[in-house]
């Protein structure tokens, strides 16, 4: 008799805590319902209330040279960096050494970029001999624009080719206040400049 009494308290406790369990996931679910409500309604708000603008604006002072319409992006090396070589990488990307003594990707005499040595005089002695440890590079997105170029086309090529640099040389890339550049960092210069 005492058994059957042991048996049926266990019983009952594992059935009310059975019947806890169940009613702790009812409420989780709940909760995540409500959250995951919360959150469409606030996409649905940012979609109907376009502060797109607002946005660019604050990242165009946030980066003073996006605003005037040059998008800049800075390299620095690990270790210095040979000009020969790094004429021979650009010029599998089509860059050239031009008469101002800096690198230019060119397309029908029009400059998409340039990219220059990170020093005072912010050019290049020669197209092979001597060595750098940054190197600028630069676009004119506004000129670009107002050509008629498609300026996220001419970004992500410059940053392609950046990025590739930064592979190859064992560098970092870093935004106009050199700083480490950050995905964040590309996608607000992305929406300014578009």
């Amino acid at each position: 008799m005492t058994l059957i009494l042991a048996l049926v308290l266990i019983l009952v406790v594992l059935i009310i805590i059975d019947l806890f369990r169940k009613s702790l996931r009812v409420r989780q679910k709940d909760i995540l319902a409500n959250i995951e409500y919360a959150n469409s309604q606030e996409l649905v708000s940012q979609a109907k209330n376009p502060s797109g603008k607002a946005y660019v604006e604050d990242v165009q002072r946030e980066y003073p040279l996006l605003r005037d319409g040059f998008l800049l992006i800075y390299f620095e090396g690990v270790q210095s960096i040979q000009v020969k070589d790094l004429a021979t990488f650009l010029k599998y990307y089509g860059i050239k050494f031009t008469d101002e003594n800096v690198f230019q990707k060119i397309n029908y005499k029009d400059v998409i970029f340039s990219i220059l040595p990170d020093s005072e005089e912010q050019e290049f002695s020669a197209a092979n001999e001597g060595e750098i440890r940054g190197i600028i590079a630069v676009m004119n997105y506004r000129k670009l624009a107002d050509i008629g170029y498609d300026v996220k086309t001419c970004y992500e090529l410059m940053l392609d080719i950046l990025e590739a640099l930064a592979k190859s040389f064992n560098g970092t890339l870093m935004n106009e206040h050199k700083v480490r550049l950050t995905k964040k960092d590309k996608q607000n210069y992305l929406a300014a400049i578009l």
